[in-house]
């Protein structure tokens, strides 16, 4: 999600890459929905792990910041990062939350989350625009 909203605020004006901790091959349908509710278009987009990335030649000690949005995502980017001067700033997000029988409730959720980051983004790169 964070990716896309970046994309969509600051075109090419900032390099953004996504990873994870976890490889899934599908970001969820709630996500999905909430961001093409602002123009970020995310059906397309492709979720890696850190581990994914490096395989693939990302190296994590070129990029200048990693933002983990959560503990587990911080612990395992400090992890990569231990021999580089890469900056981790926490910007630990709850993750929004999937109520049974209760669609509305959980998009609820989802766009609270959305618009977390969304805020956080905004406010950390106010000087990009």
């Amino acid at each position: 999600m964070a990716e896309g909203i970046f994309k969509n605020l600051f075109g090419r004006k900032i390099f953004v890459q996504s990873a994870g901790v976890f490889d899934t091959l599908e970001i969820d349908g709630f996500t999905i929905k909430v961001c093409d509710e602002i123009n970020v278009k995310l059906s397309e987009h492709r979720v890696r792990s850190l581990r994914e990335m490096e395989k693939e030649g990302g190296f994590i000690g070129s990029f200048d910041l990693i933002i983990p949005l959560t503990k587990e995502s911080s612990r395992e980017a400090c992890k990569y990062s231990t021999y580089s001067s890469v900056m981790i700033e926490d910007w630990f997000v709850d993750e929004p939350v999937k109520i049974e029988n209760d669609i509305e409730q959980t998009l609820c959720s989802y766009r609270k989350t959305r618009d977390i980051i969304f805020d956080k983004i905004r406010n950390r790169f106010q000087d990009c625009f």
